[in-house]
């Protein structure tokens, strides 16, 4: 079984971007600035095309493994489980001045400790999607990227004083967040995922009506548009449930 592969190395280039987006959370101790938030988007977006050309390669080069499943998990483990539990880790650190642990180098708050189910649930979720062949065309449950795109929109907002939230954010809004993104993870929820099968309206018309309004909030919103775009995602998949699961 060959180890070294391009989809191997795309997922590896995933991974590899989420540990760096890693290092320079932690690093920044608090003090986010606005180019570290520019460089964790770039990571970020470079890990979400990583992702989703090494599936798509392994099955046009028709070399895909167990090996290279199992390996895609792992790197979406710290890319969009990780990187996510660091985000909100740094908001509850910003929020909160009881600190349990402290040093020049790292604050840790006690509040702060809710930021892990992410990376916790995450591992679950990735674990239980590589067990669960009825995900081939749905997913059972948010999907860790989605969820990490709706983390960095809370993530940016906050430390760009967006038009959502600002500098008082309640910590029990992150704490809820917290909470109910993590169970969304592994909840047997429908969730279409965005593949085609064909172009046709009457096949994808729920994709096309969610793709529509996602370009228009992000035409008219940006950034902030993003938890607007998740929690549309979810609503669509909730009323045609039915039609997903066909």
């Amino acid at each position: 079984m060959k180890l070294i592969t391009i989809p191997n190395l795309l997922t590896l280039l995933n991974l590899s971007c989420g540990v760096l987006s890693s290092i320079f959370l932690i690093s920044s101790n608090g003090n986010v600035s606005p180019t570290t938030i520019t460089i964790v988007l770039i990571l970020m977006v470079i890990s979400l095309i990583a992702d989703f050309l090494d599936g798509m390669v392994a099955r046009l080069m028709k070399i895909g493994s167990p090996i290279g499943k199992e390996l895609d998990s792992l790197a979406d483990c710290i890319s969009f489980g990780v990187v996510p539990g660091l985000m909100l880790f740094e908001i509850f650190n910003h929020l909160s001045t009881n600190f349990i642990y402290e040093n020049e180098n790292l604050k840790i708050a006690a509040i702060s400790l809710f930021a892990f189910l992410v990376p916790a649930f995450s591992a679950l979720r990735l674990a239980k999607f590589n067990l669960d062949e009825d995900q081939a065309t749905y997913f059972k449950g948010l999907a860790t990227p989605s969820n990490t795109l709706f983390i960095f929109s809370i993530f940016s907002i906050y430390y760009t004083k967006g038009q959502i939230i600002n500098s008082e954010i309640d910590p029990f809004l992150l704490i809820l967040i917290s909470i109910v993104f993590s169970i969304l993870l592994i909840i047997d929820l429908p969730l279409f995922a965005l593949k085609f099968k064909g172009l046709g309206w009457k096949e994808n018309y729920y994709k096309y009506i969610f793709l529509i309004i996602t370009l228009i909030l992000i035409a008219l919103l940006q950034v902030s548009a993003i938890p607007l775009v998740i929690l549309l995602y979810i609503i669509i998949s909730i009323i045609f449930r039915k039609e997903i699961v066909k």
